[in-house]
């Protein structure tokens, strides 16, 4: 094992870091345990709080929710809501049953359920409003918790964790709604995937007919101060973003209470995949990889924009060539902005560099950092830092050198391992001065191997003109077989057709 090194003294001390219950986009993902939950006294948890759409939230969202909600009784056969009407309030049902009924144009029972407590229903009417699409009616006495959709955007402005909810219960309407399927003029196919920030589906354009993925903006996210307004803004420098290696951004929606980004569909895997199904990369496909995404990172940079979240399942290798396109520039901002600039934290904990842990003014060293980890989590398939807490994680960070990944993968080339330490380094002057910087680096590593013996073997290839399509498709296959290998460099050069002398008879 490396020797343990002694923290800089330039570090200052651990901040007070906001509680993890704010933090939620930047909860770890990997082995941390989940928060026990908890409100008030243990005996006073209410069995909502366990419902699917509540988990994950925090303690603090949970109760200022609670808080902001009136109780309200109502007895047998009274009907709470009625399809087709227009409706402001949500309801929770904390003890009881109520019976959902949806009736078609001829009054017919389409759809019938009996809900029993905890369950949700009404949530839509705060961030839409469509119509009632069902009859809610209490089959016993039940007791409730009502909110309208005043009190809530009061609530949602003074704690915008609250409105964490909201995503999952749009996300699970979307897919279940005839009367909603539709995010502006796309509809809505499917579910690609869900995360903290965002939530992905599938979609099309209605007139094109070209499939999209549409991206969904976490509710909590949007009730940050000052959001909408950066939102547009950068929204915009995203969209303009052209490069082999990012993901195109085509346009952009409001509905449901959020933001949807609008962005070509992609069909591969995330390393992140590839990270925990144990896949065994070539040295030179991971240097290839490195590249692609410095690349994308140097060519948003010189556009003013910082990722702010490069880690595994942000990168995307696409299914036809395993290129890379780099995804989620969702918290993107403007380069030299600073890590706190939406009024909390934002990131993942196990990439974070440590200028972005303290709320410190951000430049492209500060994705540089979570690239190296990102190369040292590919290679080693465990990430450098880990804790019980997101405060000893993030403490990690800022004090302890990341380890040698030659102790889990002693063959490991030196130039990958120069990479990490110096992507790394605690202090971002001490960095390379830019992603090109990484990029080029990375390239000549892979162009001039460090072997003690190089052997030159020189192919001439002689063809008539009309064969220079078969020749040129020829040699673009060799170079796909053997530039990203180790060890061999490919060199290209072309002479124009000369007259071949005839032989004397």
């Amino acid at each position: 094992m490396p020797e343990e090194k002694t923290p800089p003294a330039w570090v200052p001390p651990l901040p007070d870091l906001p509680p993890a219950p704010n933090a939620s986009e930047t909860a770890p993902t990997k082995t941390l345990p989940k928060p026990i939950l908890s409100i008030g006294p243990a005996d006073a948890k209410p069995a909502w709080a366990d419902l699917e759409l509540f988990r994950g939230m925090s303690t603090e969202a949970l109760t200022a929710l609670r808080g902001a909600m009136t109780p309200v009784v109502f007895e047998r056969g009274e009907v709470i809501l009625r399809q087709g009407d227009e409706g402001t309030d949500m309801f929770l049902l904390d003890s009881g049953s109520v019976r959902v009924s949806v009736r078609g144009s001829m009054h017919d029972t389409n759809f019938e359920r009996v809900l029993t407590a905890p369950a949700l229903f009404g949530e839509m009417a705060l961030v839409t409003r469509v119509p009632r699409t069902a009859t809610v009616t209490a089959e016993e006495t039940s007791h409730c918790l009502r909110v309208g959709k005043k009190s809530f955007d009061e609530l949602v402005h003074r704690s915008p964790l609250a409105a964490e909810f909201l995503t999952r219960a749009v996300g699970e309407r979307l897919m279940e709604a005839s009367s909603i399927q539709h995010v502006g003029k796309y509809k809505v196919l499917g579910r690609l995937g869900s995360g903290a920030v965002a939530t992905v589906f599938e979609g099309m354009h209605p007139t094109l007919h070209r499939p999209v993925a549409l991206k969904m903006l976490s509710h909590a996210l949007v009730y940050h101060p000052k959001f909408a307004q950066q939102f547009h803004q950068e929204a915009q420098l995203v969209a303009q973003l052209n490069h082999d290696h990012i993901v195109r951004v085509l346009d952009t929606e409001k509905a449901y209470g959020t933001h949807f980004i609008v962005m070509e569909k992609l069909t591969g895997v995330t390393l992140d995949d590839l990270i925990h199904t144990g896949t065994s990369l070539s040295w030179g496909t991971v240097r290839r990889i490195l590249r692609e995404i410095a690349s994308a990172l140097a060519y948003s940079h010189s556009h003013g924009l910082l990722h702010r979240d490069i880690k595994p399942s942000n990168v995307f290798l696409t299914e036809e060539d395993r290129r890379v396109k780099l995804l989620d520039f969702g918290i993107a901002v403007n380069a030299n902005a600073s890590a706190q600039g939406q009024g909390s934290l934002m990131g993942t904990p196990y990439y974070m560099s440590p200028e972005q842990i303290l709320g410190q003014p951000l430049d492209g060293r500060s994705d540089q950092y979570s690239l190296g980890i990102l190369a040292y989590e590919l290679i080693t398939h465990e990430v450098p830092f880990d804790a019980e807490t997101i405060d000893e994680l993030l403490g990690k960070h800022l004090r302890d050198a990341t380890p040698d990944p030659r102790v889990i993968v002693p063959d490991i080339p030196d130039d990958l391992c120069e990479f990490i330490a110096k992507a790394t380094s605690k202090r971002a002057e001490d960095r390379f001065a830019t992603c090109d910087d990484v990029f080029t680096f990375l390239q000549r590593a892979a162009e001039l191997p460090l072997v003690k013996r190089l052997e030159l073997t020189t192919v001439a290839i002689s063809y008539h003109p009309s064969m220079r399509a078969q020749v040129a498709e020829a040699l673009d296959e060799l170079r796909h077989k053997l530039g990203d290998t180790p060890g061999i460099l490919l060199l290209h050069a072309h002479q124009k057709s000369v007259d071949v002398p005839k032989e004397p008879h």
